[in-house]
């Protein structure tokens, strides 16, 4: 091998398997220090973006285990609140049994009826409840729906039972009848916006169900024959007609007004715009819009006047054409005029075309300014009539509640019966049938909404001695809530987002357990009445309803909860799968990654060494210079 001092190449190549250790070494470090193989996209690309997709997935599905424990502890709370309520039910209807005995006096019901008032207040008290600020169950997180109607269906009485099936008809599920005879008589007791109605009812040969019902409502109802009472609903009819009839003209007139206004407004707009107003011009006396055109029309002959003018003058002069000669002055004066004339017509056409723009900016503004002062005027004037609109309604029901308060307890209530298997409508508009899909009678409220929930139903038998008939009302009074009434309800319902993927959520709506909802509270604060024995006795169905209600949202918050629960325990399957799966991929066997790194070490160290040595090949070539 040749000596050389220049180029070392031994220690250069000795310095690059140096370089190649140290890199080496320093990735086993990196390794070893983070417990992971793949540190970066450049250790292993494809498996580094699976990692973190996966680490992104683990993560999504901690974020979606924390809302299902969170939606679980909101719905607790919501749970909480419904159990607290369901408490109280089962006291109040231990309250209002006691109430229905008559070892009580009216003083002693007087004072379970503050109990119950109490009572009443706590449940609205637990429908408050909140949780983040969000208050649950007082009807304001409800699904989507349409309003329902109460459907109260009796499943005891035979199949072929109908409204039209006289009394004395009557025959349970079996076939067998109910031995109502015509000396026994029916009270038919009911729980409406917190007031009771009852009335007792002579049982005759040929008195059906229909007729039963239609007997117990038709005092208290807008439709009845009762003089009084159709004389005070023509009086509030006829002065809605008239309100809204002088509504109707007031708005006409204000409308019709509004349309003059702008029409004339635009014809006036219309005039400057097409004519822009008389002006003289070429002794003419014309529109200002006609005279623009033409005076632009003469700008333009009068530019081919001018430059034909000057193209002649300096032909003139270019052919030789002296200036002092009668042809020179000739055509210096023919280039005067001309330039005259197109300075006359110019000066026309910008004063003609500002004094439009002019005319036509001022219409504009005048047409805007009419427009809305025309627009206000008419808002005002229909303010001012449905004002007036507001007033007289309030008026007529005023009156109406007046007349009806004169008149006697009055409701605008009318209960229907039917036969069928079909018992109603529920919120999402699916029809809800009878357990066994076979035929039962229903009695369903007027109108659907809370306001004309028919919280409780009751009839009563008894015979000539006024004895309570048990196994006859066990089956005829057997009539339980198949459907709630519930108002008409936009989309509020919970949702809880429960997994990684969009649109992966569960939702729940909580219905409204107020006491106004469950039938114990009317709008006007009327409340469930102890009062008097048969009122006692008609309470106990209502507070069984009420019950049903509670229970149901209940069964519904729990089975949510119970699902959250099914999710949370998923999920950490999920996610300990995912993040085993990323561990493979990602993380280091540190057993291996040690060897590894002893190896770079000790190379690392051996290199630098030979590196030494080949720095000290070249210093042989000293002693040849001695």
């Amino acid at each position: 091998m040749a000596m050389v001092v220049k180029n070392n190449i031994s220690a250069m190549r000795t310095l690059g398997v140096l370089n190649k250790n140290s890199t080496a070494l320093a990735k086993s470090l990196e390794k070893v220090s983070t417990g992971m193989k793949v540190n970066s996209a450049a250790d292993d690309n494809s498996g580094f973006a699976i990692a973190e997709r996966m680490q992104v997935r683990v993560r999504a599905l901690d974020q979606a285990d924390q809302n299902t424990q969170n939606g679980a502890n909101m719905l607790k709370v919501a749970e909480g609140s419904v159990s607290s309520t369901v408490d109280i039910l089962r006291t109040m209807k231990e309250k209002a049994i006691n109430a229905a005995n008559d070892t009580n006096t009216d003083t002693d019901r007087g004072i379970i009826q503050k109990e119950l008032d109490q009572y009443i207040d706590q449940i609205d008290d637990n429908a408050l409840v909140t949780y983040n600020g969000k208050t649950l169950v007082d009807g304001s997180k409800m699904s989507k729906g349409n309003a329902t109607r109460t459907a109260l269906t009796n499943a005891s009485l035979d199949a072929r039972t109908t409204g039209a099936t006289a009394l004395v008809d009557l025959q349970n599920r079996n076939g067998e009848s109910l031995n109502i005879l015509t000396t026994d008589k029916i009270t038919v007791s009911y729980v409406i916006q917190g007031k009771n109605y009852s009335k007792e009812i002579d049982i005759d040969a040929n008195k059906t169900l229909n007729d039963v019902l239609t007997e117990a409502v038709e005092p208290y109802s807008k439709d009845s024959d009762n003089p009084q009472v159709r004389a005070a609903y023509n009086t509030y009819n006829d002065s809605v007609d008239t309100a809204n009839a002088t509504f109707s003209t007031a708005t006409s007139t204000a409308s019709s007004t509004y349309n003059s206004t702008i029409n004339s407004a635009t014809s006036t707009y219309n005039a400057a715009v097409i004519s822009g107003g008389t002006v003289s011009y070429s002794n003419t006396t014309t529109t200002l819009v006609a005279g623009v055109s033409m005076a632009a029309s003469d700008v333009v002959a009068d530019t081919e006047y001018y430059n034909y003018a000057s193209s002649e003058l300096s032909e003139y002069l270019a052919g030789g054409g002296a200036t002092g000669t009668p042809a020179y002055r000739s055509k210096s004066n023919a280039l005067v005029d001309a330039s005259t004339a197109l300075s006359n017509s110019t000066s026309f056409y910008n004063a003609f075309s500002t004094s439009l723009s002019t005319l036509i900016s001022g219409a504009a503004s005048t047409l805007a300014s009419t427009t809305s002062e025309a627009t206000s005027t008419r808002n005002s004037s229909v303010a001012a009539a449905r004002s007036t609109l507001n007033h007289d309604l309030s008026v007529a029901i005023s009156t109406l509640n007046d007349d009806l308060e004169a008149i006697g307890d009055l409701i605008p209530y009318k209960l229907n019966m039917e036969a069928s298997n079909v018992v109603g409508q529920d919120a999402a508009g699916n029809d809800v049938y009878t357990a066994d899909k076979g035929t039962a009678l229903t009695i369903t409220a007027a109108a659907p909404g809370e306001k004309f929930q028919l919280a409780g139903f009751t009839f009563n038998v008894t015979d000539a001695d006024g004895q309570i008939k048990k196994s006859v009302n066990a089956v005829l009074d057997n009539f339980t809530e198949s459907i709630r009434a519930l108002n008409a309800s936009q989309d509020n319902s919970i949702t809880f987002q429960v997994d990684a993927k969009a649109n992966q959520a569960i939702k729940i709506g909580l219905t409204d357990m107020r006491s106004g909802a469950l039938g114990l509270k009317g709008e006007e604060g009327n409340t469930l009445s102890l009062a008097t024995q048969s009122s006692a006795n008609m309470a106990i169905n209502v507070l069984d309803n009420a019950l049903k209600k509670a229970l149901d949202q209940q069964t519904d918050l729990g089975s949510i909860a119970s699902r959250l629960e099914q999710t949370s325990s998923n999920l950490h399957i999920a996610r300990d799968n995912v993040l085993s799966s990323e561990s493979t991929i990602r993380d280091a066997d540190m057993a291996k990654e040690m060897t590894e790194y002893t190896k770079n070490n000790i190379l690392l160290q051996a290199s630098q060494s030979m590196l030494a040595q080949a720095n000290q090949s070249s210093s042989g070539v000293l002693s040849l210079l001695q």
